[in-house]
């Protein structure tokens, strides 16, 4: 059986590969021995341009991406004796998430309880359910949908630490973190440590449950058969180049966003093609796989959700949470309210530049959420690290003018005298720096991308035509109700694995 090229969609090199009427997507390889073919339908399928469809692995669920998403959507699955299959492509796991500062919004947690947050799941959405699923009347189950995704933020936390081990700080009190008080749990060592606390112990733990979890495998194609179903996935060794077919009940997409995608940011997002990339590997594959797959695709031009443009040092923009500090261009001038970690880089660039300053005291070394984070980040960017008795000296140091800097911290401190930031309107930590100063130059980078595979009630992916295709799914950064957000692609990814759990 010849397939047609209608019947064979590529896509930017991803691919779906669809058998032709009247028979199950197929492949028998001429040399496969007897092992190879235990798993093969019976017949023969020629795929243009590719060698024949083998299938020589089976799975229940096949997972592919190893962040937040991917093994949150194997955490439930994983516990109800699933036959789970995840591969990465990176030599490690984790992807973006990786380098993620992971900060969680969470409401209701037991940790939250724990800790005497009166706060529980229930309060919240009766609270938030409007506003969080505002914006989409033309679809009935949305609401429900996104009830469901806020509910299994929880139960992820709930899991993440009763049946896999991984560990999150005590939740910080109200002095700590005046602004978000009670809405945010970190991972143990606060703010960047969410690679040895949380992704680590959870994929330690799916190990120990059976899950097979792969690294160094590159989702190359969805294989569908010719009812258009997703049976499995090709992939290829990013070592040997070999070539493997691995089929499975049910495929979850959670490949993370495309800002490492130079083509694809230059069609969806051209403004942003002159920055460096923050965060390599988030290539779009899930993206083109979903799309080969007819997938229907929303709002990666950020018109939906706002990318995130971010400094090259990120943790660092998420201090001003915990700790006084001042943002400064470098004209020595204060730009933005310092709280709004992911918008200073965009007010960067409105202002004209591709760099800013970060500058605190050592009241930033002290508090818990970021201590470890300040002190590895100063470690290892020493290159753009300034510490400083007097401002004159910062100032120097920095490479910015003088008397602008100083003209900027005098306005600073008449605001903290006032009570009030009639500037820019900080409320948190509006408080002095004391000497010495420290300060850490931060450069614009592409960061977070918004947009992609539209998915339905259970994450499942949408056609053009809002019909589901059967057997494939998406959660995180590559479905565009994730946001791009570290907590809603840990929900998306959870959630996706409890509708799978109980298939």
């Amino acid at each position: 059986m010849t397939i047609s090229r209608r019947d064979f969609l590529k896509i930017g090199g991803a691919s779906c590969i669809v058998a032709g009427a009247g028979a199950a997507l197929v492949g028998c390889s001429p040399a496969g021995g007897a092992d190879d073919k235990a798993l093969a339908e019976t017949g023969e399928a020629t795929l243009v341009g590719y060698s024949p469809v083998n299938f020589t692995e089976e799975a229940d669920i096949l997972i592919i991406g190893s962040g937040y998403a991917g093994l949150g959507a194997a955490m439930a699955p994983a516990l109800a004796g699933k036959k789970i299959i995840i591969a990465e492509k990176q030599a490690q796991i984790g992807g973006d998430s990786a380098t993620s500062c992971c900060f969680m919004f969470a409401n209701g947690t037991e940790l939250q309880q724990k800790a005497g947050n009166p706060m529980t799941i229930d309060k919240y959405w009766e609270a938030s359910a409007e506003k969080l699923s505002a914006g989409w009347d033309q679809y009935e189950w949305f609401g429900e949908w996104v009830k469901g995704k806020t509910y299994a933020n929880t139960r992820f936390v709930d899991s993440a630490i009763n049946d896999f081990g991984a560990k999150y700080q005590e939740p910080c009190t109200e002095e700590e973190l005046p602004r978000l008080f009670g809405s945010v749990i970190l991972p143990a060592d606060g703010i960047g440590s969410g690679g040895p606390n949380i992704l680590q112990p959870i994929a330690a733990k799916l190990k120990e449950l059976g899950t097979d979890i792969r690294c160094g495998l590159r989702a190359t194609a969805l294989i569908k058969d010719t009812e258009g179903a997703v049976i499995g996935c090709r992939f290829e060794d990013t070592t040997s180049g070999k070539v493997t077919d691995i089929k499975a009940t049910s495929t979850v997409l959670a490949t993370g966003g495309f800002a490492d995608n130079g083509e694809m940011v230059m069609e969806h997002l051209p403004a942003w093609a002159n920055h460096a990339q923050l965060v390599h590997g988030c290539i779009g594959e899930g993206h083109k796989l979903a799309a080969a797959a007819g997938a229907q695709m929303f709002g990666m031009d950020s018109s939906f959700e706002r990318c995130n443009l971010m400094g090259d040092i990120p943790n660092c923009t998420t201090w001003g949470y915990w700790t006084p500090i001042v943002l400064v261009l470098p004209n020595g001038k204060r730009f933005i309210e310092e709280a709004q970690s992911h918008d200073a880089a965009q007010a960067a660039v409105d202002a004209g530049y591709r760099q800013w300053w970060s500058i605190f005291d050592q009241r930033a070394f002290e508090a818990r959420a970021i201590a470890h984070s300040v002190e590895g980040n100063i470690k290892s960017h020493e290159d753009v690290y300034v510490k400083a008795d007097t401002l004159e000296d910062l100032a120097v140091g920095m490479d910015v003018p003088v008397e602008t800097l100083k003209a900027t911290f005098a306005r600073y401190d008449e605001l903290v005298a006032g009570g009030e930031d009639t500037d820019f309107g900080k409320k948190a930590w509006l408080e002095s720096l004391q000497p010495p100063y420290h300060a850490l130059k931060l450069n614009v980078c592409r960061y977070k991308t918004s947009g992609g595979v539209m998915c339905g009630p259970n994450n499942q992916v949408l056609d053009m035509n809002d019909a589901e295709i059967p057997g494939l799914y998406a959660a995180g950064a590559v479905a565009l109700q994730s946001f791009a957000s570290v907590s809603a692609c840990m929900a998306t990814g959870y959630y996706t694995g409890e509708t799978l759990a109980a298939l």
